[in-house]
Order: structure tokens, then C-alpha cells, then sequence
């Protein structure tokens, strides 16, 4: 397995839903399945132990659901980002979903293409709601702490990895190297960071890192 492969965790209490998202799954190859789950203290249990990058869990698990499952989930070392999926819409779920901090929401009738395309939002640090308007309206459910606070700080743990060994003067190519990921992956998550930092370049990036001590002056 490549480290450039995105872990990923499957819960849903049915079992061929599992097995038919864990099949298109197959022709995705920066996605990797690494588990799927039935309930919730199950789900709880595999992330424990193997420790994936995002988890794409219904809401309505059984044992614990899929907000308790959360809650716990995000008091783990390095937690994955979360990608919740309800059947129908439900907007106090919605807001308890990324006030915990879910990465995005997706109707469960939605076809597979937004499935991947929501992870793939989640992997890199962004936000997707479901819908036309749901880049509009992501916002207005997240974390108030979250919305509020600098662009950076919603940085991924592997970005905030990536910046660090940039403003340490690793080339993308040597920071790749150096996190056992592809040069691809390493360039798309320096576009996040940009983004996300405001950066115009390298020096913006040490700035910032230097400001949130996660290097040495």
C-alpha cells in the first residue's frame, strides 16, 4: 500500500450497503477501505485500532449512534475526519453533526460520484454539505470556534506536517518524500494550505508556522 492512499472507514448497520460501497470503492484507487463497521461501539473500536484517515458512518447507527460514535471518535490520538450520511434531512443533526466536527453530510440517496467526491473534500481539510447551496450554507453549521477563528487553524493533521517541513525548507518534493506520500498528493495539499493561509508563498508559510510555534523562530 501507497501512503498516498486515503484510509477510509465504512459504518452502516446494512451489511450489503457495505458491500456495495466497498466494491465501487475498488476503482478509486486513492481511496482505500481499510474496514467496515455495523454499529456504533464496533466503529468506535476499528478506528481504534486501524487508525484511517476519514470515516463515512450513518447517523443512525445501532448500539451507539452515529453522534455518539463521534463524540468518542473525536476524543481519540489524531482522529479521523468524518463524513456523515442521514436519510433524510435534519437540520439539529446537521448542526450536532459538525459542531462535533464532521467534514461533511450527505443525504443518503446521493450517488456514489458525491460519495467520493465528499471524502475527497474531507481528506484535504475542506467542508461539503449536500446540495446546490450547500457551499453556501456550511458555514452557518460548523463549530462557532472553528468559523470564527483564522483560516489556518482548520489546516488537517497532514497539512499541518507538510507546512511545517515547508517553512523548514524541504522542497514539496523532499516534504513528500519525508511523509511517505506522493509528490501529487504532497502538491495538493500545499494548494490547500495556500488557500487556506491566505499564503502568496513560502515565506507566508513560515510566518505562519513560526506564529503557531510549529517551528523554532
Amino acid at each position: 500500500m501507497h501512503r498516498s492512499e486515503i484510509r477510509v472507514i465504512i459504518a452502516d448497520e446494512r451489511k450489503i450497503f457495505r458491500q456495495g460501497l466497498i466494491s465501487l470503492f475498488t476503482t478509486e484507487h486513492d481511496l482505500l477501505i481499510v474496514g467496515d463497521a455495523g454499529d456504533g461501539p464496533e466503529l468506535v473500536d476499528l478506528v481504534t485500532t486501524s487508525r484511517p484517515d476519514l470515516v463515512l458512518l450513518n447517523i443512525n447507527l445501532p448500539g451507539l449512534d452515529g453522534i455518539g460514535a463521534a463524540r468518542r471518535i473525536k476524543k481519540l490520538p489524531n482522529p479521523p475526519e468524518l463524513v456523515f450520511m442521514i436519510n433524510n434531512h435534519n437540520e439539529s443533526l446537521m448542526r450536532e453533526a459538525f459542531s462535533i466536527g464532521a467534514r461533511a453530510y450527505l443525504l443518503q440517496d446521493c450517488d456514489f460520484k458525491e460519495i467520493v467526491f465528499a471524502l475527497r473534500k474531507a481528506a484535504a481539510g475542506d467542508y461539503y454539505l449536500t446540495g446546490p447551496a450547500g457551499h453556501e450554507m456550511v458555514f452557518d453549521y460548523i463549530n462557532p470556534g472553528e468559523r470564527e477563528s483564522n483560516s489556518g487553524s482548520i489546516m488537517t493533521r497532514r497539512e499541518r506536517e507538510l507546512a511545517r517541513l515547508l517553512a523548514d525548507g524541504y522542497s514539496t518534493k523532499e516534504a513528500a518524500d519525508r511523509l511517505s506520500i506522493s509528490v501529487k498528493t504532497a502538491e495538493t495539499h500545499r494548494a490547500s494550505i495556500m488557500r487556506k493561509l491566505r499564503a502568496r508563498n513560502v515565506t507566508d508559510i513560515v510566518k505562519y508556522c513560526i506564529r503557531n510555534k510549529l517551528i523554532d523562530p
